[in-house]
């Protein structure tokens, strides 16, 4: 049984770093390099974010409002050097709680597993 956290690892935030990544590269002009080195992830796996090969999960979560905005607010904040990523956590978990809290991660878990009924986000 995958639990909520779970969901979040392993499709929310491969989704968020996938459009902060995108952002930066699109918007500010950032390479792969750059961008491998600030959200500490391989270069490998910004080259991937760039092909756009994302699983559909990933892709469901990038596509969402909520993360979208957010990925432009934090991959604005990086570039113009005001935050770095360990201030960008901060965002990254209210924006995670939000899901939470408003039922949208609980729309994907109950969708994975075919569960009834769960309401342990909320």
């Amino acid at each position: 049984m995958m639990m909520p956290c779970e969901v979040i690892v392993r499709y929310y935030l491969p989704a968020l770093r996938y459009t902060v990544a995108k952002e930066l590269m699109e918007k500010h002009g950032w390479t792969q390099m750059q961008i491998s080195k600030e959200l500490g992830i391989t270069q490998a796996a910004v080259s991937k974010y760039r092909s756009g090969k994302l699983d559909g999960k990933v892709k469901e979560f990038a596509n969402l409002n909520e993360v979208k905005e957010a990925a432009e607010e934090i991959a604005e904040k990086i570039a113009s050097g005001e935050i770095r990523t360990p201030k960008s956590v901060n965002r990254i978990c209210l924006l995670c709680m939000s899901m939470r809290k408003s039922g949208k991660l609980c729309e994907f878990h109950l969708d994975m597993k075919k569960l009834k009924e769960c309401d342990v986000c909320l």
